[in-house]
């Protein structure tokens, strides 16, 4: 396995965070393998493919139209093809218009195809949810 490059993991999480900014199902679709495990807290399991994160992504500009991420940190695994993208999420939840701020985690493990195969989000969704008044 090739190591992964400082430069790589930059090119990588400006690509992921410029397509989800975008609200761009299919952009962020496309940086995810055939074989993708995606782990998502709002989610009640793990997913698996592109199609799962094309769905979700479409799910969020829904729900919150004007949502937007700003990267914190980025975290270059060099050993292995693995980034690790510290972020914050703003959004207003269109049912209430409540507004939703919330840090999070990326992990993203690639292959050497350049594709992501594994997609780790951590965040707290007890804490989004209390936002949205569900304690």
């Amino acid at each position: 396995m090739t190591t992964f490059t400082i430069d790589e993991a930059e090119a990588l999480s400006a690509r992921w965070e410029k397509a989800w900014n975008g609200h761009d199902a299919d952009a962020v679709a496309a940086m995810c393998a055939d074989d993708l495990v995606y782990d998502e807290p709002a989610l009640a399991e793990t997913e698996h493919g592109p199609d799962a994160i094309r769905e979700f992504v479409t799910r969020m500009a829904r729900a919150y139209p004007d949502y937007s991420f700003t990267r914190m940190g980025l975290y270059p695994e060099v050993s292995r093809r693995a980034v690790l993208v510290a972020w914050r999420f703003t959004g207003t939840f269109a049912k209430t218009g409540e507004v939703v701020e919330f840090h999070g985690d990326d992990r993203l493990e690639l292959g050497e195809d350049g594709l992501i195969h594994e997609y780790r989000c951590l965040y707290d969704n007890k804490f989004v949810l209390s936002q949205l008044g569900n304690r």
